[in-house]
């Protein structure tokens, strides 16, 4: 009866409104076990719990668990921004507390590129609790996976859970366990969905009918998962084993695993800055010549608000498997980004245009064209426009498989049919040139144009393009502005050869395009800071008019400030 006022009471406060009285009501339920060498204290003062939370970098947030109910959570302050460091902080936890409750564990590999599940048998389901309540932080929270338990008797304190918690865990097949990680202002709360996996195996009475006897022995030896995996759902008892005894196939990756180097290009200007702006007005004649489409040579292809700072931070939150950036520019360099890190380095166009009499030059495709003559660059890369971002954690099978194939990501949108004509618009010219070369060179047909996502590049894709094609590519890289005779190398032609000789697939991936033009601009923001669920994001200005510069700047730097508040190891 105690433990339901509590929890009425802390309802009725955050329903009406009184959100740091309920904060300070759960931290003090949550801590009110706490950890104290080999023993648990159960009740602590206003005073202790204060002191506890500036010892062990802890605070008081508010989470949403399914997107709009609110909850009061105790988390821990992060150190690094990376999402990988969440999630191989908790697995860290647990492997510790069940280590040293002598708990025997196998690791399972699974699908997620979020969180690790360890395997344990059923008979220790009850070792496995008094581990993660021994041995953890007080901070240690267990959300249970089954959807046939309502939401919002999923998440439970694990120091301060009750005998509710106690009837639930009971029958629980997989739990996650975590600590919620946010930055200081307790902003961009992590939860589960970076928690270490528990799997509960239980006995596999049947397991001779699932092929119990490719063991060698009867299915009373068999253990049965409760979900599926990459390995196997049933396995023998002699699997399960301390940490300490594991062998090294365990740390085998598996065949599908990308094992290989992969680099981040980007290409980036600062349309604002008064010498670019000099450089460009001297390059073009003042303005764009008569058989220039108007689009060849607009602003909005220049304009910056400030998305290679936050691009970047999502690079090192959510692509860990990243080797190396190269930024690629014109005599420029963001005022934010540090002078010397060790896995960036900044390349000038005159690095990798062999032909210098091609500079300056405003055409994306030009500078496209030059990309895979980067020093040092490896031979599989991605290539991020400065408006892409990673908008949740990917790994490098997101843009290349095992084998080193690359991959590619059709859009719905098909290339124009017919001629190109002034009415043309430039980014349909280039893919009109790809278009007919791959016909010419390989008779297929080619009627699709790509994602505005991240691309996966291999060096000698290109360098086969520009052997194939040399007229062609020549032309490209010496256009200046869009043209009619431009190609799209690393954003089309790249793919279409890269499939026709073999060495790339198409693939898909969860990719939002964001017109920063549209007049419902700031609810489109505000749904995706919410959801999180799309692996990339493209927020890609246009010459629309429906929204003003000005408001513009406004939603997307909240947007930016809201999805990714941590500053990155590349900033000042």
């Amino acid at each position: 009866m105690r433990e339901r006022i509590k929890r009425l009471t802390f309802d009725l406060l955050q329903r009406f409104g009184h959100i740091e009285t309920a904060l300070e009501l759960r931290y003090r339920f949550n801590s009110r076990r706490t950890r104290i060498g080999d023993s648990v204290a159960l009740r602590m003062t206003p005073q202790r719990i204060r002191q506890e939370a500036r010892a062990e970098g802890t605070g008081l947030a508010v989470h949403r668990t399914d997107g709009t109910r609110p909850l009061a959570v105790v988390f821990r302050r992060r150190d690094d921004p990376s999402i990988v460091a969440v999630a191989d902080s908790n697995s860290r936890i647990v492997e510790e507390c069940l280590d040293r409750g002598g708990i025997p564990t196998r690791a399972i590999p699974i699908s997620s590129v979020n969180r690790a599940r360890l395997a344990v048998l059923d008979d220790d389901r009850d070792r496995v609790i008094q581990a993660l309540r021994r041995y953890g932080p007080s901070t240690l929270y267990l959300y249970i996976d089954d959807r046939t338990i309502p939401r919002r008797r999923r998440l439970h304190h694990i120091a301060s859970a009750g005998k509710r918690f106690d009837r639930a865990i009971a029958d629980a097949g997989i739990v996650r366990v975590f600590e919620f990680r946010a930055d200081a202002l307790a902003n961009d709360v992590s939860g589960d969905l970076y928690g270490c996996e528990i799997e509960f195996w239980g006995d596999a009475a049947e397991a001779e009918d699932d092929g119990g006897e490719a063991f060698g022995s009867d299915g009373g030896d068999l253990v049965r998962a409760h979900r599926a995996n990459l390995e196997s759902t049933l396995l023998p008892r002699t699997e399960f084993s301390h940490r300490s005894t594991r062998s090294d196939l365990d740390l085998l990756p598996l065949i599908e695993d990308v094992t290989f180097d992969v680099d981040v290009v980007y290409t980036w200007v600062d349309g604002d800055d008064p010498d670019w702006l000099s450089r460009r007005e001297a390059a073009l004649g003042g303005s764009p010549s008569d058989h220039i489409h108007e689009e060849a040579a607009s602003d909005a292809r220049y304009t910056s608000f400030d998305e290679l700072r936050y691009s970047l931070r999502s690079l090192e939150r959510f692509a860990d498997f990243v080797r190396h950036v190269y930024l690629v520019t014109d005599a420029q360099r963001p005022v934010w980004l540090v002078d010397d890190h060790p896995r960036l380095s900044v390349v000038d166009h005159r690095q990798i245009f062999d032909d210098h009499s091609c500079l300056p030059t405003f055409n994306s495709h030009s500078i496209e064209s030059r990309l895979h003559h980067i020093p040092g660059l490896s031979e599989h890369y991605v290539y991020m426009n400065d408006d892409f971002l990673f908008g949740r954690r990917v790994v490098a099978s997101n843009f290349f498989f095992g084998n080193g194939i690359a991959k590619f990501f059709p859009s719905a949108a098909m290339v124009p049919s017919g001629a190109i004509d002034v009415h043309t618009k430039p980014v349909d010219m280039a893919a009109m040139n790809g278009r007919d070369l791959v016909e010419r060179e390989f008779s297929r047909r080619v009627i699709r144009k790509m994602r505005h996502a991240p691309y996966p590049q291999l060096r000698t894709v290109q360098l086969d393009i520009e052997r194939r094609f040399p007229a062609e590519v020549a032309r490209t890289t010496a256009s200046r502005v869009r043209s009619q005779t431009d190609l799209s190398l690393a954003s089309f032609l790249h793919h279409h050869v890269a499939h026709a000789t073999g060495r790339a697939l198409p693939a898909t991936i969860r990719n939002e395009y964001v017109d920063l033009g549209r007049p419902d601009l700031e609810r489109k923001l505000a749904r995706l800071a919410s959801t999180q669920t799309f692996d990339t994001l493209c927020l890609n200005d246009t010459d629309s008019l429906a929204v003003s510069r000005a408001t513009k700047q406004r939603i997307v730097q909240s947007f930016l400030e809201t999805y990714l508040p941590e500053a990155s190891s590349f900033e000042r």
